[in-house]
């Protein structure tokens, strides 16, 4: 179990994740495997503090694990956006590779 000092430093741990996974999902250029590296870390944190609220429960009434769960939907939405996005950019650019296929039937 968790002391609370402990939690405390696991949910600071976990805001700073949170905050760099935020700018990198901001960033012109995405390097999706730091970000796979950084949601493996902090599902490895978010892990370690679900365990601790099994063996305590009032740490899930804490404001920090509120922010935590608002932060997590934020995230997941963020990231949902962008792939949304790559998709769509994807179909721009096989799109345009077929027309740069057909262009060249001519030539």
């Amino acid at each position: 179990m968790l002391s609370a000092d402990k939690w405390c430093t696991e949910i600071a741990l976990l805001s700073e994740v949170d905050h760099v996974i935020k700018s990198h999902l901001a960033s012109d250029s995405i390097n999706p495997e730091e970000i796979v590296l950084l949601v493996d870390r902090r599902e490895q944190i978010l892990q370690t503090l679900l365990n601790s609220i099994k063996e305590c429960p009032e740490f899930a009434e804490s404001e920090q694990w509120q922010t935590a769960i608002r932060d997590t939907q934020l995230i997941a939405e963020q990231m949902q956006a962008q792939t949304q996005a790559f998709g769509k950019e994807l179909s721009k650019l096989r799109h345009g590779n077929k027309s740069v296929q057909q262009y060249k039937k001519f030539l």
